[in-house]
């Protein structure tokens, strides 16, 4: 199978935080010869004791169909146990496309490259985003503590806590009537609590008005899909710029000087997010008359629109299919991963929480019952019992 042994083709580079595995020439005929090599890599990963960006070599690498499932499996298995991040190089087309259509479907990013110096160069700026986020320990990207929202005699959220981490993917599940919605509009300042604190970038706030939290960098969708239906795509997008547009009602009626080039800085922003969302081709369409799918798109994009730094998604996969749900996924890792935005979503698909999730908050009846990183979370018993359910 091979001229060299595993434990030569792994190396460990501290300087650059990197585990490379060297799968050049090796040609994975079953899933035998899979878990002999993946055993190797698991047992020097777990020797390390910490995680480790991956490069992967897979020059002229051959994976027969019989082993991919099997390659696939353990390769998921030691990114979620080990790793921080992987780039790939130099796979045959045959292994790119496979790659990609497994990418599509657990949701991760394919992340290959042609060459092995292209490699290092994304290995180095996944690695300087992935430092630049981390939050320095006095500045809490966001952090609700022991809030409590009534209606009346109806408790909706009772004492729930928790932190959200510059940069990252987070989530909050839990069953339906649980107060996750409940608990976005009080992050947003649609409801004020009657007791607990929201503190959001190093300012603790008690009551904050929905205008106050778009103009500091929040913006969201909603579960029930809330759009003009009477107007276009384009025009749906430019609400998104409201709060950016700087010139008053005189100057924008006259359409002439400062005016008129805001309004065409604005319309450039809104193509950038047209060209992101790959809605060209239904830009000038009415939004009342475009399928389920793509009115979630045009709703995500018109928050884009906004520049926020925390995007609250409110079960942005709800009543898609499965191509549709890979894009949407593929657009909120793109988000994060391209304009460092920090996201908090509300999913009842479980599937794509676990794959794209850095953090989850679990909450029942309205109090927190878990939260941790979706393997603390999947193996929690409380939460399985709750909502997860056990397996029979």
């Amino acid at each position: 199978m091979q001229d060299r042994s595993t434990s030569e083709r792994l190396s460990f580079h501290d300087a650059m935080e990197t585990f490379e595995v060297d799968f050049s020439g090796v040609t994975f005929s079953g899933a035998a010869e899979v878990d002999a090599f993946y055993d190797e890599i698991d047992r020097q990963l777990a020797a390390s004791g910490r995680r480790w960006y991956f490069l992967v070599i897979y020059t002229d690498c051959v994976i027969l169909p019989v082993a991919w499932e099997r390659f696939a499996e353990r390769g998921k298995s030691a990114n979620i146990n080990h790793g921080l991040g992987t780039v790939r190089v130099g796979a045959t087309a045959q292994t790119r496309d496979s790659i990609r259509q497994d990418a599509g479907r657990s949701f991760f990013r394919a992340n290959i490259h042609d060459t092995r110096d292209q490699a290092i160069l994304a290995l180095g700026e996944l690695r300087k985003k992935q430092h630049d986020s981390l939050p320095a320990a006095e500045d809490t990207f966001l952090r609700v503590d022991n809030v409590s929202l009534r209606f009346g005699g109806v408790k909706a959220i009772t004492n729930v806590s928790f932190e959200i981490r510059r940069g990252e993917i987070s989530s909050i599940i839990g069953p339906n009537g649980a107060g996750k919605s409940s608990m976005l509009n009080v992050i947003n300042g649609v409801y004020h609590p009657q007791e607990g604190t929201i503190t959001f970038l190093g300012q603790k706030r008690h009551d904050m008005d929905t205008h106050e939290a778009a103009a500091q960098g929040i913006a969201r969708t909603f579960q029930n899909i809330a759009l003009f239906k009477g107007m276009s795509v384009l025009d749906n997008l430019m609400t998104g710029r409201n709060l950016k547009m700087k010139c008053n009602f005189l100057q924008q009626a006259l359409y002439w000087g400062p005016a008129k080039r805001e309004e065409l800085e604005h319309r450039r922003k809104i193509e950038e997010v047209i060209d992101f969302l790959e809605i060209e081709h239904i830009r000038k369409t009415p939004v009342g008359r475009l399928p389920y799918g793509l009115q979630k798109r045009v709703e995500l994009g018109r928050a884009l629109a906004a520049e926020p730094t925390l995007l609250l998604l409110d079960e942005p996969m709800a009543g898609m299919n499965v191509e549709e749900k890979q894009d949407m996924c593929r657009f909120i890792l793109d988000v994060n991963d391209q304009f460092g935005t920090t996201v908090l979503l509300i999913e009842h698909d479980m599937g794509v929480v676990m794959d794209i999730s850095s953090y989850v908050v679990v909450l029942d009846y309205g109090m927190k019952i878990g939260e941790g990183t979706p393997d603390d979370v999947r193996s929690d018993p409380v939460v399985i019992r709750a909502y997860l359910g056990a397996t029979h």
